[in-house]
């Protein structure tokens, strides 16, 4: 069979995206029929990404190219790989790259600006499933430049602690993010661990605008 592998391409990180397979010399993809939770959870569980928050069809992630690899995923689950589980016979489909399959991990981190037009607004992080925020204890304008990196929203921004916006509800999974000069990705910043009731204080919640445009 030679060595397979899988990849997840054209998501954010390394934990959500098109759902790709290498047999036979190349990379192709899988086709969303019968794709859900089961089949995306051995995906995630393979690639070291936690578990499976979404099962994306429809070529989400966009179209591939090559061979549809696989297809009919009929996973329990508990399988170690994709290709430990039922399907269809390899390469054998009535598929087109419309229908790819793409998933999204619990590890799947993410930034985003809430309430923002653009590069001004409350930070918040996705993570395990769901958005919530950031807290301001021992933030640094390196970090903020990272964050307004990571959103492409240029190189610098400044922290706004006057809250214009009222609470919103979720939890507040970081605190005491610590990005140093040299750091090159928000996720490699220290922090303390990842937790749901991080922020002492709600008002701590950190709110940054960022010097570039989000064209």
């Amino acid at each position: 069979m030679g060595s397979r592998q899988v990849r997840l391409v054209n998501g954010a990180g390394r934990c959500a995206g098109r759902v790709e397979i290498y047999y036979q010399g190349s990379w192709g993809t899988v086709c969303d029929d019968g794709w859900d939770l089961s089949d995306a959870a051995v995906v995630c569980q393979q690639l070291g990404c936690g578990g499976a928050v979404e099962a994306a069809g429809s070529a989400r992630f966009g179209e591939g190219s090559g061979q549809i690899w696989m297809g009919a995923m009929n996973c329990s689950g508990a399988e170690a790989a994709l290709w430990d589980c039922p399907a269809g016979p390899w390469g054998q489909h009535d598929c087109g790259h419309k229908e790819d399959a793409g998933v999204i991990c619990s590890e799947f981190m993410a930034l985003r600006l809430e309430n923002s037009d653009g590069c001004s607004g409350r930070l918040q992080v996705f993570y395990n499933g769901t958005w919530g925020s950031i807290c301001s204890n021992s933030m640094t304008l390196d970090t903020v430049s990272l964050a307004c990196k990571e959103l492409g929203c240029g190189d610098g921004g400044s922290l706004e602690t006057r809250l214009p916006y009222g609470r919103v509800s979720g939890p507040a999974w970081l605190d005491n993010v610590q990005c140093g000069e040299k750091t090159s990705s928000f996720w490699q910043c220290p922090s303390t661990p990842w937790h749901p009731q991080s922020c002492e204080d709600l008002r701590d919640e950190i709110h940054i605008t960022c010097k570039g445009n989000s064209e």
